[in-house]
């Protein structure tokens, strides 16, 4: 019996922090970060003209993984739509203009380019893709945007308790692999594990000759990533605040030393919407003084 009290008070309180009131600015700023982002991420591939490439079949030219047609769409060019229907509904999700209409097609459009082109699916993709999920069942599109609904000022906060819990379970899970695959993450000797992935030729900003003299810098680097990553669920205390620094700074030093597309920026821009009890008064006041 006490077990189960147990079990009904946590969940109680799960109820009461999902319910919870919530500036929903947190919720636009989320909704307009991700879509900044990944409108970036995606005007790369036009700009380097790998749209066809990426997109179409492989029997039209491209490298896409679909030879029949799909979404009644011809294989010839589904791929290309697919692209600049994502797009056009990211722009429409960051302006709020149909929102909910647009997210939906994010959510299709979007995961149609992963079924196309499998290696262009980055986990990055993946979780942004479910922060829209939560979304749009919230009230994000009623701030900060050109619906003609009347604003609303607060909703509940459960977007916010999901995206907490999706950031716990990807780094964990994240801490876990690498210790499953690689356990010489925690080695003394040899070559660092970190050292071989901030100097891969293929995506590395580092010159692989000078950092070998940084072996022990790669060390310890290393077991404070896998640290961070396991200790996520500090996300859920009073310690998050912290914990969030710590993450945010391996973020940047990923942005700094590597070429992943979006993957650093679309991870710190998680953050915001969580912290917004520390920014959005300050913000508040700023505004403030501008008016006097």
């Amino acid at each position: 019996m006490e077990g189960t009290t147990s079990v009904k008070r946590l969940w109680a309180r799960w109820l009461d922090a999902c319910e919870a009131p919530i500036d929903t600015r947190a919720l636009a700023v989320l909704r307009i970060s991700i879509s900044v982002v990944a409108i970036w991420d995606l005007q790369e591939v036009w700009r380097w003209g790998l749209v066809d490439v990426l997109y179409r079949s492989y029997s039209h030219g491209g490298l896409g993984g679909f030879s029949d047609p799909a979404l009644f769409l011809d294989s010839a060019w589904m791929g290309p739509w697919a692209f600049w229907g994502t797009l056009v509904c990211l722009i429409c999700v960051g302006l709020g203009v149909a929102t909910r209409p647009a997210m939906v097609g994010v959510l299709v459009f979007w995961a149609q380019l992963g079924h196309l082109y499998p290696p262009g699916d980055r986990a990055i993709d993946r979780i942004l893709r479910t922060a829209i999920l939560f979304l749009l069942f919230s009230a994000s599109h009623r701030r900060w945007s050109l619906n003609r609904a009347p604003p609303l000022k607060r909703s509940p906060g459960w977007p916010l308790q999901l995206l907490r819990w999706l950031l716990v379970l990807v780094y964990l899970s994240a801490g876990i692999s690498k210790l499953m695959q690689q356990p010489h993450w925690l080695g003394v000797q040899g070559v660092p594990v970190l050292y071989r992935i901030l100097c891969d030729p293929l995506s590395a900003q580092i010159d692989p000759l000078v950092a070998q003299s940084y072996f022990g810098v790669f060390r310890v680097l290393g077991w404070a990533t896998i640290a961070v990553e396991l200790s996520a669920v500090l996300l859920f205390t009073r310690w998050a605040c912290w914990w969030s620094a710590a993450a945010v700074f391996m973020h940047l030093g990923v942005a700094w030393s590597m070429k992943l597309g979006m993957f650093s920026w679309g991870m710190i821009i998680l953050y915001l919407p969580l912290f917004h009890e520390q920014w959005l008064p300050w913000l508040d006041r700023r505004r403030q003084s501008m008016v006097e």
